[in-house]
């Protein structure tokens, strides 16, 4: 029996031969298939063994390159950084070889270099902080400060609030430098109202303040840490020192006694030791030589004319051969000589008049005599103290 198809007519033998010739072709057609898909899969895994050998030795330079900047050895950090970017191009390694060019003292290169990142990131917080930072040592102070500022609000990775809080305590730092007290304190208060719970922070915070000429601000802080249990040593030597600095002697006294006998105090040096010693020792004694007016009356009186006799030493001493000095001190002469001339405790205790006029001259006495003759030593030193700020002496 015969086909007849398009025509013609096909015999079985030419029906069979046409069934081999298709099978052959479609043989061949999976063949190529499949020698494309090895070829196609022994490409692809070349690709990502070269890739991620790529990636391995990248991650293995940047590794040096970082371990060699926390070591200090910024040139080598280059070499290594450069290799790390040359497999793995990567932003973060070019932020570190930039620091490490920094580091290693190639001013023009690093600012180069990050003001290529700064374009394409403007508001990257790590970037503007390593410009602030250069823009410093080349002593652009405006350029600095819109760094520092664009650091502050810029973007961080990681814990923002942290690198930000670095950044303004760096930034009063800067103007500590340049003598900026004002610029620094109003960063430092704000990096204080924003302080975590954290004492070495707030202790750091309180120590710039003081740099700053603001021991107000650090007082306050420092007795905050100092009513933890236990109180820090150093919150206790910064709020006694501090109030020193105030003219609280009360102050002072009560901390600084509890420093030098804290068990901490061991760890300190023998310098601060000494410091915190001394400090102690002229405020117990300005409390000895003080005319509280809360004393008991004749106990008032008594230091009173202690203390006039000290004053009344310390202006004879700087009027005696000197007469260039007469005529700068013919008023406390003057005013010295109406007083009377015996006086005792039991009589003075009676007149408040009296006693508020010895005291207000004796504190004249210590100032004028201080600028006229410079300043004076022993309990003269500390009458000196005592009329710079006598409110402040007995303040809580």
């Amino acid at each position: 029996m015969t086909t007849t198809h398009a025509g013609a007519v096909l015999t079985p033998e030419e029906r069979l031969a046409r069934r081999r010739l298709i099978l052959r072709d479609a043989l061949s057609l999976l063949t190529l298939f499949l020698i494309t898909a090895v070829i196609f899969t022994l490409t692809w895994f070349l690709h990502r063994s070269f890739v991620n050998h790529q990636q391995e030795l990248g991650q293995r330079w940047k590794a040096r390159g970082e371990l060699a900047l926390r070591e200090g050895h910024p040139q080598e950090a280059i070499e290594a950084l450069r290799a790390a970017l040359s497999f793995v191009p990567d932003r973060g390694t070019e932020i570190e070889l930039a620091t490490a060019l920094a580091e290693a003292g190639r001013t023009t290169e690093a600012t180069a270099y990050f003001n290529t990142l700064w374009e394409s990131a403007p508001g990257d917080g790590i970037i503007n902080l390593q410009l602030a930072r250069l823009t410093a040592r080349q002593g652009n102070e405006p350029l600095a400060v819109r760094h520092y500022e664009a650091a502050l609000d810029g973007t961080w990775e990681g814990n923002g609030y942290q690198h930000r809080r670095e950044v303004r305590l760096e930034l009063s730092g800067y103007f500590l430098s340049r003598k900026e007290y004002a610029r620094a304190r109003t960063q430092l208060l704000i990096a204080a109202s924003n302080a975590p719970d954290d004492p070495a922070v707030k202790l750091q915070i309180a120590g710039l303040l003081e740099n700053a000429q603001d021991p107000q601000s650090a007082l306050a802080i420092y007795r905050a840490v100092a009513a933890q249990r236990p109180a820090p040593v150093q919150a206790l030597e910064g709020a006694g020192r501090a109030a020193f600095a105030l003219g609280m002697y009360r102050v002072a006294a009560e901390y600084l006694g509890r420093a030098v006998a804290s068990p901490a105090a061991s760890a300190l040096t023998d310098a601060q030791k000494a410091e915190d010693r001394g400090m102690l020792d002229t405020a117990s004694r300005i409390l000895v030589l003080f005319p509280d007016i809360n004393l008991p009356p004749r106990q008032r009186a008594e230091r009173i004319l202690a203390d006039k006799n000290i004053a009344r030493m310390l202006l004879t001493n700087c009027a005696v051969g000197n007469p260039a000095t007469a005529s700068r001190l013919s008023g406390l002469v003057a005013r010295w000589s109406q007083l009377p001339a015996r006086l005792t405790a039991e009589k003075l205790a009676q007149l408040p008049d009296l006693e508020q006029t010895i005291v207000q001259l004796m504190n004249d006495t210590a100032t004028v005599t201080a600028q006229v003759c410079g300043p004076p030593s022993g309990d003269a030193a500390l009458l000196l103290r005592i009329a710079q700020n006598p409110a402040a002496v007995e303040q809580e």
